[in-house]
């Protein structure tokens, strides 16, 4: 089963560079078909679980145990993107000036946020093993990680490069 990317164009994206701080660089108007791009993620929670629910099949008692647990996954990601706000925002607000020291800082910064989102991802796994057989799992990580990877490449292709 294919993931419908059409349905979802880049609010998050979009709107993540909005919140960055630097206008000359974050509004950008291209609107793109979604087609060859991975699952893209979805601008709230409740359309994030339905192309979840869409695309992974759950009987009653997974479901039953499934969604409480992927719900606090979900909150504990939305921190994640607070942090990720932050660190664009401080790109953004220094990225006409940046200095060595900001950049390093930046860098170290961004670094740790990513690791973060791995480990958290991490954390989750037994939590999931318990509830789903493992290849239902993978199918499950595997629409996660491509709506992330989707959201990693809409916000990389509208922030532009440092000179």
């Amino acid at each position: 089963m294919k993931l419908n990317t059409r349905q979802f164009v880049l609010p998050m994206a979009v709107s993540a560079c909005l919140m960055a701080g630097s206008p000359s660089w974050a509004v950008e108007e291209e609107t793109h078909s979604g087609e060859n791009l991975p699952a893209y993620l979805p601008p709230t929670y409740a359309d994030a679980k339905r192309l979840v629910a869409d695309h992974l099949p759950l009987t009653p008692t997974e479901a039953e145990q499934f969604w409480p647990v992927y719900e606090r996954l979900e909150q504990d990601m939305s921190l994640q993107a607070e942090r990720r706000k932050l660190l664009m925002g401080k790109f953004g607000e220094h990225f006409e000036a940046m200095s060595e020291p900001m950049a390093q800082e930046i860098i170290k910064e961004y670094l740790n946020f990513q690791e973060s989102q791995f480990k958290l991802m991490q954390t989750y796994l037994p939590k999931f093993e318990k509830i789903l057989p493992a290849k239902k799992l993978l199918r499950f990580y595997q629409i996660e990680l491509k709506m992330r990877a989707a959201v990693e490449s809409e916000i990389a292709e509208h922030v532009p490069l440092l000179q």
